[in-house]
């Protein structure tokens, strides 16, 4: 089958012959409808910067939806024709595996048959499926929304926060929309790009900040510094962190869930003794999952502004101008469509 997969050498590629999944007693094979390309994961594995996928040749894409065609014997929880989100594929003979979701057909695990059964299998809590008003393409976004949501509720942000978001592309204007959709309604920005900026005051934020324009860093400084009790950080660098103690209020939390800061870290904590760092880079399962609900009546109801979020579409053999797009900074999310 076909798919994109990043060779050895860090380039992209479409290839023909990513072997077929063969689906066990426990798993439901699916056809891929979409999936989107993640600036920050999926970018970051091809510079080869993720240490989770060490290993090339390996099939791309982790932001997957689309149907279920066929279930093992042992499998309640999917039927044939719902639309499920996050299928994958495991290591095979030719390609390691990140995740896969950009390749013709995937595998889903019925994590609950295998709980009733005395089977353990945490992969498959977040392949959930989705309501059948959902499209493809917002199916595939809830994947971002759902793991910034869960971020959300781990850093355990509350409706008297005030939050200052650093960071202005997708998954910051998700978490704004997320934010908006708990009711947090003191929600500020700090980001690179005028255009996400506009949308940001669209979607709600109370306040945006252009970063490249030292009179807005002064106003914000003077507006909000030491006054901030979340700094949400989705560029994850030691500056941006650093950058934190500026703006976070005593017994604050900076939120880190950018992967910008590598192996180490070394922050200067001079007159800075009493805030919170916490890491949410990664998803946890079981929190990612309990979110499902909530972002989907989210995108129903339409405070949730998918068409906001998600900017381009190509089909998958125009794969080359999607991730352009992402390169040159032209795009939020750009979805990869199969049909």
């Amino acid at each position: 089958m076909k798919g994109l997969v990043v060779t050895s050498d860090k380039k992209i590629e479409l290839v023909p012959d990513i072997p077929m999944p063969v689906i066990g007693a426990y798993e439901a094979l699916v056809k891929t409808e979409c999936c989107m390309i993640c600036n920050g994961t999926d970018m970051e594995i091809i510079r080869g910067g993720l240490p989770e996928t060490p290993n090339f040749p390996l099939m791309l894409g982790h932001e997957s939806a689309g149907r279920v065609v066929a279930v093992g014997d042992k499998v309640t929880t999917y039927q044939i024709g719902d639309r499920v989100i996050r299928a994958s594929l495991p290591d095979n003979e030719k390609y390691y595996s990140a995740w896969g979701g950009f390749a013709e057909y995937g595998v889903v695990v019925d994590s609950a048959a295998m709980r009733r059964d005395g089977l353990e299998n945490r992969s498959g809590l977040t392949q959930q499926v989705v309501k059948k008003e959902i499209t493809s393409v917002q199916a595939s976004l809830m994947i971002t929304l759902k793991e910034t949501c869960s971020a959300i509720k781990r850093a355990g942000i509350q409706e008297k926060d005030g939050v200052l978001i650093v960071g202005d592309g997708p998954v910051g204007l998700c978490f704004l929309s997320n934010l908006k959709l708990l009711g947090i309604e003191n929600v500020m920005m700090l980001g690179n790009r005028k255009s996400s900026l506009e949308v940001a005051k669209r979607l709600g934020a109370v306040d945006v900040f252009w970063n490249k324009d030292a009179m807005e860093k002064a106003r914000l400084k003077e507006t909000y510094g030491g006054r901030v009790t979340i700094y949400l950080d989705n560029v994850g660098s030691t500056d941006t962190i650093g950058q934190g103690m500026d703006f976070v209020a005593a017994d604050g939390k900076i939120v880190v869930y950018g992967l910008g800061t590598g192996s180490n870290l070394q922050l200067d904590l001079t007159d800075m003794r009493n805030f919170s760092l916490q890491f949410v880079q990664w998803p946890i399962e079981e929190c990612e999952m309990l979110t499902h609900d909530l972002v989907s009546e989210g995108i129903l109801s339409g405070k949730i502004k998918t068409d906001e979020l998600v900017t381009h579409q190509f089909l998958l053999e125009e794969y080359e101008e999607g991730f352009a797009v992402i390169r040159e900074k032209r795009a939020l999310k750009v979805a990869l469509l199969f049909e």
